[in-house]
């Protein structure tokens, strides 16, 4: 077996991403945004443009390819981070098809069929296409996370080789992205224990084992970036504590399944409404047809989509933040291919003298179509450049040498991106002060403002540590931001005041 697929289906498959691509391109803004909880761009732009470690897990594989598509001569910032969502996005997409019409629907004359819905119908689904237009990392998520089912289901049928030693490699450097994507390990050990039993040899796992191992030493960028004190070094991740700090996700493990059982209803029912916002009403009809009339030789890809379709959205609902949604894009992707599986399915059904089959298929066609305009509207971001109009309202009003004390993410991000990525108000200091209770931000500070007179590192300190900075400088003008998260709302409220 190897990656090899039909010559229609790969048509289909690089039609679509380029279509897709071309789509979102269209639409990328070109300003920092908080619209389609864009609320960590800020964060991830400022440790692109500075060398720096964003907040944990530390991104490496994303800060990486952050760096080099900054090094396009066109665009600005934002847009050139923005790209790293769109091209992996659309390249997903075009996976997604491929994938479908080589693994799900198999049938004779019908995988590019099967394929071009899924990837269409996920491609344009509200969420996603949210996601393919800002700085974060869901759009090479989506990306790594169909090269894993690509890998999963060649091991399944038996493969060996370049393709799949490449996958592995790549698998591994997914890692570096979000380790979210670790969700996907049980299906891996479950396909490895079934070629076990089938008698593969030990070097194969060996090899397999090696080139993940050798993917994931991206993480060897973190205490690089780090050792220079880049003023965006969430963890310091020089020293082995700090570097575990970064790594683990430690600020965030206590989020894992944290959902008051309270609102576990409340959580259900969104997560019911948004499967179906995303595929909408026909796709779901079709995607309950095809995730029950897979064949027997489909079984491996069947369990596989349930996995991925379970598991992500068991972590949706138990993560416990407000935009824990974005972790439903897998499981979007595998409703996507079992709409796909279904609409083969019914391809050649009839009714008298009826091809009902292509009749559904048309009707299922025209629905996506004339959704387009309704998704676009509700994820257009160009016009949405509020953070960095806050920023730089901010930064126009700050004092000469003014300290800026900011209170969330929402307020320092931005100020971040400005400041230390665009080099804006280079006589300013930014501290955020619920991060001076740690001793790396407090060496952070340090390091980035050494004209400043600072307090003693204390590991035990809250957030006054900031306070008596500010202190200790009373000639430097201070300037406070306030956050408010109306209920309901993407986009935040920060005021602000100097004195």
């Amino acid at each position: 077996m190897n990656c090899e697929t039909d010559r229609s289906s790969k048509i289909c498959s690089g039609a679509l991403a380029a279509g897709l691509a071309c789509l979102y391109l269209i639409l990328l803004p070109s300003h920092l945004t908080w619209a389609n909880y864009g609320g960590d761009s800020g964060d991830f732009l400022s440790a692109i443009l500075t060398g720096g470690v964003p907040h944990p897990s530390g991104y490496p594989t994303y800060m990486l390819l952050g760096r080099a598509f900054q090094l396009l001569p066109f665009g600005s910032s934002y847009w050139r981070g923005a790209l790293l969502s769109a091209l992996p996005m659309a390249c997903a997409a075009g996976l997604l098809c491929l994938w479908v019409a080589r693994f799900a629907a198999p049938q004779r004359g019908r995988g590019w069929l099967a394929g071009l819905a899924a990837g269409l119908a996920w491609g344009t689904a509200p969420l996603v296409w949210s996601q393919a237009l800002i700085v974060e990392v869901h759009g090479l998520q989506a990306l790594f996370v169909m090269l894993w089912m690509w890998w999963l289901a060649l091991l399944s049928e038996g493969s060996r080789g370049r393709c799949i030693g490449a996958l592995a490699f790549l698998a591994g450097l997914s890692l570096g992205n979000h380790l979210t994507i670790l969700l996907l390990a049980p299906a891996l050990l479950a396909v490895l224990a079934v070629r076990a039993r089938r008698g593969e040899a030990p070097a194969f796992f060996l090899g397999q084992a090696g080139l993940a191992a050798a993917g994931a030493l991206v993480y060897l960028y973190l205490p690089l970036a780090a050792r220079d004190f880049p003023p965006v070094n969430w963890g310091n991740p020089q020293s082995l504590p700090g570097f575990f700090w970064e790594v683990s996700g430690a600020p965030y493990r206590g989020l894992l399944f944290d959902t008051p059982a309270g609102d576990l209803l409340s959580r259900l029912s969104a997560w019911a409404r948004l499967i179906l916002e995303q595929v909408g009403l026909p796709g779901l009809v079709f995607g309950a047809v095809g995730a029950v009339q897979a064949a027997p030789a489909q079984a491996a890809p069947r369990r596989l989509l349930l996995w991925v379709f379970a598991v992500f959205s068991i972590f949706a609902i138990g993560y416990n933040t407000a935009d824990s949604l974005l972790y439903m894009l897998p499981a979007c992707l595998a409703a996507a291919a079992w709409a796909g599986q279904g609409l083969a399915y019914a391809w050649g059904l009839r009714w008298r003298a009826l091809p009902l089959g292509i009749l559904l298929a048309g009707g299922m066609a025209a629905y996506l179509l004339l959704r387009l305009p309704g998704n676009l509207a509700r994820v257009d971001a160009r016009a949405a450049g509020d953070a960095e109009a806050f920023a730089q309202a901010y930064l126009a009003e700050a004092p000469h040498n003014a300290l800026l004390l900011t209170s969330a993410d929402a307020d320092t991000f931005p100020l971040w991106y400005l400041h230390y990525g665009l080099r804006a108000r280079p006589d300013v200091a930014v501290i955020v002060l619920p991060l001076t209770q740690f001793v790396w931000y407090q060496e952070t500070l340090i390091h980035t403002y050494p004209q400043l007179a600072w307090p003693p590192l204390d590991p035990s300190a809250p957030a006054s540590w900031g306070e008596e900075a500010a202190r200790l400088n009373p000639a430097r003008p201070i300037c406070r931001s306030q956050v408010a998260q109306p209920e309901g709302e993407m986009t935040p409220t920060v005021t602000y005041a100097c004195h």
